[in-house]
């Protein structure tokens, strides 16, 4: 019984840290329990994420697009109606989420995210960068209500991805005579 209890108590953490990141209410370098459809022609009956149009493809099997997504309520206010893009690995990783947020102060988008994600790595009074271990983030804003925020997968989990794919695709070849 110690053993048992022992191994629960171990097992615990790390599953809590296993967990991905919830980004907007999204599973951020996590999986989505369900593929995502075609939005039916009112967005608002949606009860999961859906894709407003067709995804784009890309040379691996994942999808990117303009997406829905459910329950705004969930959400920050400054993302609550905003457009969103999401790209997805071809396992329904999702690894960007791009908001379009119009209509909210850059100063309330920005505090948002620091609060969130700490303070930024650069700040120019138009565009912000913050590293964080679980995610890069860029917000960029084009008028003072008129900002993008995009939440990337650190770039170093990406390379090594891309690494281990090159790799995969590349075979040997013949000693040129």
């Amino acid at each position: 019984m110690k053993t048992f209890l022992a191994l629960v108590m171990t097992a615990l953490p790390l599953a809590v840290m296993a967990a991905p990141t919830q980004v907007l209410g999204i599973p951020f370098n996590g999986k989505l329990k369900h593929s995502p459809g075609i939005c039916p022609l009112n967005n608002e009956k949606a009860e999961q994420i859906c894709w407003r149009s067709s995804p784009r493809m890309d040379d691996i099997g994942g999808r990117w697009g303009s997406a829905y997504l459910p329950d705004p309520d969930s959400r920050p206010l400054w993302a609550a109606r905003g457009w969103f893009e999401i790209a997805l690995k071809k396992d329904l990783t999702v690894t960007r989420i791009k908001v379009l947020a119009e209509g909210t102060e850059r100063e309330t988008i920005f505090q948002s995210i620091s609060t969130r994600f700490g303070a930024p790595a650069s700040d120019d009074g138009r565009s912000a960068r913050w590293v964080h271990k679980d995610a890069t983030i860029q917000l960029l804003c084009a008028a003072p209500t008129k900002c993008w925020a995009t939440f990337n997968v650190p770039v170093a989990e990406i390379d090594l991805a891309a690494a281990t794919r090159l790799a995969q695709n590349q075979k040997p070849r013949p000693v040129t005579p």
